[in-house]
């Protein structure tokens, strides 16, 4: 009988286990062989050509299946109906393209052999492996069977496979249910990073890594984090996950649990997060609060960098807050006393102080008093008479000057402070030092487009105005007659007390050639002049003492442009007839006389 048995067994490719009755374990022995023979055979054909003696144990035992003989002997056709059931039940549950349960029965150095309960055993490269946690032999693991039999007659398996499977609907769950999952940051590419997940690696774009803008990506590689998957290609097979998403949710809970607690006047702990031109945003521990530049110091200051400096770590004081926007209002000078408080005590209407120039504006210059305590001096509190519009020409930041106390506001943090009334008002006694018509000479201090100021004496300036410079000449700036620094004779022409202005002229210096120009020019009269310039008005024509005429563009034909005035220079005289005087706009029309011009 197990002769006949061993024989079935080889053609059914079926191996048998140790039976109980001592007689059986021939049939084992020769089962065992059959097992040997048949996958020498099937090896021979692939390069790893390893005896099956060389994996088997004496664990092996433990899989083979278990007969029992009854003391009556099987017929021949029930051996055979056995075995083909047996036989077939070994495909029951397994099929290409799915995870199935193998046991591990070798290891060698480059594969991991295990049993499948197939016809031959399976070997998995031990690269898909981690060569610090490789399988116990005798123990399960799952796997993924591709295939059968490949062109070289082998079963084709992945435990890498089977582990992305699984982990791929794990992660699957994770994305449906919002749950975070840990992953591990592991190399930087662009537009982000890429996060191992275990197995299945995702990517996280460089907007979602954090609730702030990340300077430099790389130093969040190789750290570990929970994040949240917000996207799951499952044709492509690819994930994308954010840590902002876990990082929000969690500064909102932070965030509604701080606004519970806050109120006005608490003191609170917060590293500065950004700074701006307005002022400084703190992180408080879950929310931002913002320190406005008005709340950094009693005194003014320029900037917030002058106090606080990003990753600074400080003391604020909640100064205002909103629970529904979230948004809180810090301060750091709230947490020391008020010095204007006692401003109005050091500080009088009428006091000569002494003061560190802080800043100079437009507008005026400011003046540290002491720590905290800033007063202001206006550009119309520096002089009684002289009209300053550059104060930096005169001051330098750092100075220390002298000023008086004009007016003191502690509710409204101002003190105003002036220079000019350090000595006395000039204007007080403007009789005394000038009278109209008087002729004298001074320095031209600045030119504008509108005249210039004249120096009368030490503290009083006088005005010229554009128009008073010359009685003929219309000039566009009074430029073309003085410079600042130079030294010009004037006469007063008028003392305007009201408006605190003295009006000079240069011109009055000597007679009006208008005053008798009716009785010089009529109209109709043939005159000689020489061509001085042309402009947008017309062609200026010098005559006699300095005074100009003006021949218009519409008594200008084309011929004349062409062929008269095209060609002329500076100097040239011309024949000219009078068109119209106009004595009290300081006018002379004139037309080029024609009648003398030779055909």
């Amino acid at each position: 009988m197990n002769d006949k048995l061993n024989k079935e067994v080889k053609e059914k490719d079926i191996k048998l286990t140790a039976v109980e009755p001592d007689d059986e374990k021939v049939v084992v022995e020769e089962a065992v062989e059959a097992s040997v023979e048949k996958n020498e055979e099937r090896k021979s054909s692939t390069e790893n050509k390893k005896s099956i003696k060389d994996y088997l144990s004496k664990d092996l035992f433990a899989d083979i299946k278990r007969i029992s003989f009854t003391d009556e002997k099987p017929s021949e056709d029930d051996n055979q109906e056995t075995l083909s059931e047996e036989y077939k039940g070994t495909f029951n549950d397994i099929s290409e393209n799915q995870i199935i349960s193998a046991k591990v029965i070798g290891i060698s150095d480059s594969d991991v052999m295990v049993d499948i309960g197939f016809k031959s055993e399976g070997l998995i490269n031990r690269s898909e492996f981690d060569n610090k946690d490789l399988p116990e032999i005798g123990s399960n693991i799952d796997i993924f069977l591709e295939k059968f039999e490949d062109t070289d007659g082998n079963i084709t398996l992945s435990k890498y496979k089977a582990d992305f499977i699984k982990r791929w609907d794990e992660l699957k769950h994770f994305c449906e249910s919002r749950e975070p999952v840990n992953g591990k940051i592991v190399k930087r590419v662009k537009g982000g990073l890429v996060v191992d997940l275990g197995v299945i690696q995702a990517f996280l774009p460089g907007s979602q890594a954090d609730v702030q803008p990340i300077k430099n990506f790389d130093d969040l590689v190789g750290k570990e984090f929970d994040f949240q998957i917000v996207k799951v290609d499952e044709m492509r097979k690819n994930l994308v996950v954010s840590r902002k998403a876990i990082l929000e949710e969690s500064l909102n809970e932070k965030r509604q649990e701080l606004m519970k607690q806050i109120e006005i006047g608490a003191e609170l702990e917060g590293v500065v997060k950004n700074i701006t031109d307005f002022g400084a945003f703190v992180d408080l521990g879950g929310i931002d609060g913002l320190i406005h530049i008005t709340d950094f110091s009693w005194g003014r200051i320029n900037h917030p960098s002058e106090i606080v400096e990003i990753g600074q770590e400080i003391t604020v004081q909640v100064i205002d807050f909103n629970k529904e926007t979230s948004r809180i209002s810090l301060g750091l000078k709230q947490l020391v006393d008020n010095p204007w408080e006692t401003i109005p005590e050091k500080y009088k209407v009428g006091d000569v102080v002494k003061g560190k120039i802080v800043s100079i504006m437009n507008y005026g210059i400011f003046i540290e008093l002491e720590k905290g305590i800033e007063g202001l001096i206006h550009i119309s509190e520096v002089s009684w008479t002289k009209n300053v519009q550059n104060l930096q020409e005169t001051f330098k930041t750092g100075e220390t000057i002298d000023s008086k106390v004009l007016f003191v506001d502690s509710n409204e943090q101002k003190i105003s402070l002036g220079i000019k009334q350090l000595s006395d008002d000039p204007w007080e006694k403007i009789a005394d030092l000038v009278k109209v018509g008087d002729k004298n000479s001074g320095t031209v201090n600045k030119v504008t487009k509108f005249g210039a100021f004249v120096s009368l004496t030490d503290e009083l300036e006088g005005f010229v105005r554009t128009t008073d410079f010359h009685w003929t000449k219309n000039t566009s700036h009074p430029k073309e007659f003085i410079n600042e620094g130079d030294k010009i004779d004037y006469i007063v022409l008028e003392i305007l007390e009201k408006e605190r202005k003295v009006l000079l002229s240069i011109k009055d210096l000597i007679e009006n050639p208008w005053k008798d120009i009716d009785a010089k020019f009529n109209s109709g009269d043939k005159i000689k002049g020489s061509f001085e310039k042309m402009n947008d008005s017309g062609i200026i024509i010098k005559l006699d003492d300095e005074i100009e005429g003006l021949i218009p563009m519409n008594k200008i034909s084309k011929d004349q442009k062409k062929n008269v005035f095209s060609s002329l220079n500076e100097g040239d005289d011309l024949d000219l007839l009078v068109v119209e005087v106009k004595s009290d706009d300081k006018n002379i029309i004139l037309m080029l006389d024609e009648s003398n011009v030779d055909d």
